[in-house]
């Protein structure tokens, strides 16, 4: 949109004024199929030329009970080594709070009682 004189103008037909006759429309309408689509077959299994399934699932019919459990084992070692080290982070961490909480309540405290110094020696001298 341009505007001229404060009156909004269209500036649209850009594109197709500097769009040749035999160019294509861009990238086709939606729902439209690619001509190389249209003879697709869609299925779930693939045959080879014994006509035999050669998808993975078909292949994992009779999976082998050790290796189903060495992969379990594996997965279940990765996880408690990702998690019991997260625990030890965490532990240390809150050990590293409560030793700043520690140290912050003697250092208010000190302050405090610096505080009670200070006004206990003026009210006496106040009272002098």
């Amino acid at each position: 949109m341009k505007t001229k004189n404060g009156q909004t103008q269209d500036v649209s037909g850009r594109r197709k004024t500097s769009q040749y006759k035999n160019e294509s429309t861009g990238l086709g309408e939606h729902g439209q199929d690619s001509p190389g689509e249209r003879n697709k077959q869609i299925g779930n299994a693939s045959t080879d030329s014994t006509g035999e399934d050669t998808t993975w699932s078909n292949r994992q019919r009779n999976p082998n009970p050790g290796k189903i459990l060495e992969h379990l084992e594996l997965i279940e070692r990765i996880f408690l080594s990702y998690v019991h080290g997260h625990q030890h982070r965490l532990e240390t961490r809150l050990d590293e709070s409560k030793s700043i909480e520690t140290t912050f309540k003697e250092e208010v405290q000190a302050l405090k009682q610096e505080i009670y110094d200070l006004t206990s020696d003026t009210n006496e001298e106040n009272q002098e």
